[in-house]
C-alpha cells in the first residue's frame, strides 16, 4: 500500500513523539521558509521539505535499505501543503508548525515531531522497481585535454575551478530544486590535497552523486555530497566523461526511470588564461579571453532521455552560454540503464 509522506513517517516513528499542531490559515499563500529543511532522524526516516517540493527517504529494516519518494506541492498555505506523489499520483494534505528546533506535522490523524538534520545518508538504497542496477552517462565535449591545471594561483582560493554535471530531475517538475541529484564532477581551488599550479588527468578529481537540499529555515538550495560513499565510477575516453552509479548507492536512485528528466552542465573558471601555446593540445588557454566558459544542455528546462533515438540527446557546436572553451562545449548526452 502507498501512503502519503506523513503517513510513512507515522508507520516509521510510531512512539517518537508527536503533539498538535498549529492552525492552518486558510489564504493560498508559499510555505512559510520557517518549515523548509532537512528533518528526520538518519538511520530511520528523513523528509526534506522546501516551497516546491517534499522528498522523505524511510529506512526498510526487513530489507536493510533506504525506500526513496518524491512529492511535488500543488497547493499552499502559509502553514501547509498539499502534494501529489510523483510515482502514484496520490495527494495528501499537511500541516506544520515548530516546536523549538522540530518540526511538528499533521496529516489527519497522525501526528509527528522530527528534529532537525544538517546531513543524513541515503544509502544502501532499496531495488529500482523497473530492476535497473546500473546508471551511466557519457557526456561528450567537443575537446577535452589530456589533462588540466588545478589549484592556480591566478585563481581565488575556494573558487569552483571546474565543474562537469549531469542532474535528474526526480520529481519531474522542469526545474533543479530539493531532492534532485546530480553525477558530478566539481574542483574547488584548495591546495590541500594538491599543489598549486598541478596538472593530472580530469578523470583524477574523481564524480560523486551530489544531492539538493533545503538549508533548514532559509528556503536556500544546497548540494552536498559524502565524497567516501557517494565516489561512482568516472572514465575519460578521448572528449568523452563516462559517469557510471550503481543504483543501491543513493536511495534516490530507486525511482530513476527513461523518462527521468535530465540536464548537463560543463563550467571551468580559468582566470588569466595563458598565452603559451600547449603542445598537443588542440584547444587551451591560448585562444580564451575570458576567465568563465559554460555550456549547459537544454539552454533552459530538461529533457526526456527516452524521447530521443538511443537516449541520445545532442547539443549544437559553440553555442556556449559564456567563453570560448571547447573543454565545456557539450557536443551530446547519451543514458544507458541496465
Amino acid at each position: 500500500m502507498k501512503y502519503g509522506y506523513v503517513s510513512v513517517f507515522a508507520l516509521a516513528l510510531a512512539g517518537c513523539g508527536g503533539g498538535s499542531g498549529d492552525g492552518t490559515e486558510d489564504v493560498p499563500a508559499p510555505l512559510s521558509v520557517a518549515y523548509t529543511g532537512v528533518w528526520g532522524i538518519d538511520g530511520l526516516a528523513v523528509v526534506m521539505v522546501s516551497q516546491s517540493s517534499i522528498s522523505t527517504y524511510v529506512f526498510d529494516d526487513s530489507k536493510g535499505c533506504y525506500e526513496a519518494d518524491f512529492f511535488n506541492v500543488v497547493a499552499s498555505t502559509a502553514n501547509s501543503v498539499t502534494s501529489k506523489d510523483v510515482t502514484t499520483g496520490e495527494q495528501s494534505t499537511t500541516s506544520f508548525s515548530l516546536a523549538g528546533a522540530a518540526l511538528k506535522l499533521k496529516e489527519g490523524k497522525d501526528e509527528l515531531e522530527l528534529p532537525a538534520l544538517q546531513s543524513f545518508w541515503p544509502t544502501p538504497g532499496c531495488a529500482n522497481p523497473q530492476n535497473l542496477t546500473t546508471v551511466k552517462a557519457e557526456l561528450e565535449l567537443a575537446y577535452l585535454p589530456p589533462s588540466v591545471t588545478i589549484n592556480r594561483t591566478a585563481s581565488q582560493l575556494s573558487q569552483i575551478e571546474y565543474n562537469y554535471a549531469i542532474s535528474f530531475d526526480l520529481n519531474k517538475n522542469g526545474k533543479t530544486d530539493e531532492g534532485d541529484i546530480a553525477f558530478q564532477i566539481l574542483h574547488f581551488n584548495n591546495p590541500q590535497f594538491f599543489p598549486a599550479n598541478h596538472s593530472l588527468p580530469l578523470v583524477d578529481l574523481g564524480a560523486q552523486i551530489w544531492t539538493n537540499i533545503p538549508e533548514n529555515g532559509t528556503g536556500r538550495l544546497l548540494s552536498t555530497s559524502l565524497f567516501s560513499t557517494m565516489a561512482i565510477g568516472l572514465q575519460q575516453q578521448g572528449n568523452t566523461l563516462t559517469f557510471v552509479a550503481q543504483v543501491p548507492q543513493h536511495a534516490a536512485l530507486m525511482r530513476l526511470s527513461e523518462d527521468t528528466p535530465v540536464r548537463a552542465q560543463a563550467f571551468i573558471r580559468y582566470s588569466q588564461p595563458e598565452t603559451t601555446v600547449l603542445p598537443g593540445y588542440a584547444d587551451g588557454p591560448w585562444k580564451w579571453s575570458d576567465a568563465e566558459h559554460v555550456d549547459v544542455l537544454p539552454e533552459s528546462g530538461t529533457l526526456i532521455p527516452n524521447t530521443f533515438v538511443d537516449q541520445r540527446m545532442t547539443d549544437p557546436a559553440g553555442d556556449l552560454l559564456k567563453g570560448q572553451a571547447q573543454w565545456v562545449d557539450i557536443k551530446s548526452l547519451k543514458l544507458t540503464y541496465n
